[in-house]
C-alpha cells in the first residue's frame, strides 16, 4: 500500500498539516489495530543463514540486515499503523546500518506506515535543534514511489536529512523544556509528533521516576505533567495531541494515573511480550472508545521464527505473531468494555 493509505503521505513538498494524533488514529482505525512493531535488528535475532552472510563482511552486513528489515516491514504492513525502529541497534553497525535505517524508513513510509523513529534525543537547545534538523528534515517520500530499500548509493543520492522520513521521535525530557521545543517548532507543524520518555518500561525505571518530589507527586508524574502541557495547544480533531507520552505496559498499576494525567496524549506503550507487560496491563493507556494509544512488540515479533522454530519462515513467524498481537489487545480492550472498531 502506497499514497495516502493509512497514515497519509506528505505531498511532495514534505508537509502535512494533519495533527499527527489525528493521523496516529486513522492510522490505526483504517487498520484495525493498535499494534507497532519494533525493528531492533542484532545479529542473535536473525535467522542463521542471514546472520552467518552478515558475519561475511560489510557487503554482506548491509545485504543481510536489508534483507531482514525489509521482510519484517512487508510480512506486517498489512496488519499494523506503524513500525518503531530503533537507531541504537542501527548504529551499533556502523555505516551500514546507518544506511539500512535510512531505506527502511523509506520502504516503511513507502507501505503507507506510519515511521516512529526510537532515537530518545533530548540535550540544550542548540543541539537540540541540530538533532531535530537531522531527524526532521526529511519529506515522506512520493506517492507513486516503488517500494523497497534502495542500496547505499541513496545516502549519496537522496535530499533532506539523513535519516528518516519519520512520522515521529521518541524525545527524552530530562534537560528540560529548551531540550524539547526545538523538535515541537521544527515538527508539529508538519504532521510529525513525539512521545515523550514518561514512565519507561525497565526494571530500574522506579530509580529516577518514582522519586517523590516535595510539591507531591513523582519525577514521573512531573515528566506527565510537562507533556501534557508542550501538547496542550496542538490537540486535533480527534481530541489527540502531536505530543504524546511513552509509559510501559509494565507498570499496569499506573497506566490509569497517567492516562487520567494526560487525557489527550497518545500513548506509545512498549513492554508487550519479551519484557512480560500483557495486553489487559497494556488496556489501561487507552481512553475510553479504546483509541489513544498504541501497543510496541519488538523481540517477540522479529525473533517470533525462534520461538517456532522455523528459521527458514522467518517473515511467516514474524506475522502470525502480529496476527496473534492484534486478537490479543483487541480481546483486552473489549474485556475493558473499551470500544468494539478492532
Amino acid at each position: 500500500m502506497s499514497g495516502e493509505g493509512a497514515a497519509g503521505a506528505w505531498p511532495a513538498g514534505g508537509k502535512n498539516l494533519a495533527n499527527f494524533g489525528d493521523r496516529l488514529d486513522r492510522a490505526a482505525r483504517d487498520k484495525k489495530s493498535v499494534a507497532v512493531v519494533g525493528i531492533d535488528p542484532t545479529l542473535a535475532l536473525m535467522p542463521p543463514a542471514l546472520a552467518e552472510r552478515a558475519a561475511s563482511g560489510p557487503d554482506g552486513l548491509y545485504s543481510a540486515l536489508s534483507d531482514f528489515c525489509l521482510g519484517i516491514v512487508l510480512a506486517v504492513a498489512d496488519l499494523v499503523p506503524a513500525v518503531k525502529p530503533n537507531l541504537a541497534f542501527f548504529e551499533a553497525f556502523g555505516l551500514p546500518g546507518l544506511s539500512v535505517y535510512q531505506s527502511l524508513c523509506l520502504a516503511a513510509a513507502n507501505q503507507g506506515l506510519l515511521v516512529i523513529g526510537d532515537v530518545k534525543r533530548g540535550d540544550i537547545g542548540s543541539t537540540a535543534a541540530a538533532y531535530a534538523a537531522g531527524l526532521l528534515d526529511r519529506p515522506r517520500p512520493e506517492p507513486d514511489r516503488p517500494p523497497g530499500l534502495g542500496g547505499r548509493e541513496r545516502l549519496q543520492r537522496d535530499t533532506g536529512a539523513l535519516l528518516g522520513p519519520h512520522d515521529a521521535l521518541t524525545l527524552n525530557p530530562y534537560l528540560g523544556s529548551d531540550s524539547v521545543q526545538p523538535f515541537l517548532e521544527r515538527g508539529c507543524g508538519r504532521g510529525q509528533g513525539f512521545f515523550v520518555l514518561v514512565k519507561t518500561s525497565n526494571p530500574s525505571s522506579a530509580e529516577l521516576q518514582d522519586l517523590r518530589l516535595d510539591g507531591g507527586g513523582t519525577v514521573a508524574e512531573r515528566a506527565a505533567g510537562l507533556a501534557r502541557d508542550w501538547g496542550r495547544d496542538k490537540i486535533g480533531a480527534s481530541g489527540l495531541s502531536a505530543v504524546g507520552a511513552v509509559v510501559g505496559a509494565t507498570h499496569p498499576a499506573e497506566l490509569g494515573r497517567f492516562r487520567e494525567l494526560m487525557p489527550d496524549s497518545p500513548f506509545l506503550v512498549p513492554g508487550y511480550g519479551a519484557q512480560g507487560g500483557s495486553a489487559a496491563a497494556a488496556a489501561g493507556a487507552f481512553r475510553a472508545d479504546g483509541s489513544g494509544a498504541v501497543v510496541n512488540a519488538s523481540r517477540s515479533v522479529i525473533q517470533a521464527w525462534k520461538r517456532e522454530g522455523r528459521p527458514d519462515d522467518w517473515r511467516g513467524a514474524a506475522r502470525r505473531a502480529v496476527q496473534a498481537m492484534n486478537r490479543d489487545l483487541a480481546s483486552a480492550l473489549r474485556a475493558a468494555g473499551k470500544g468494539d472498531w478492532l
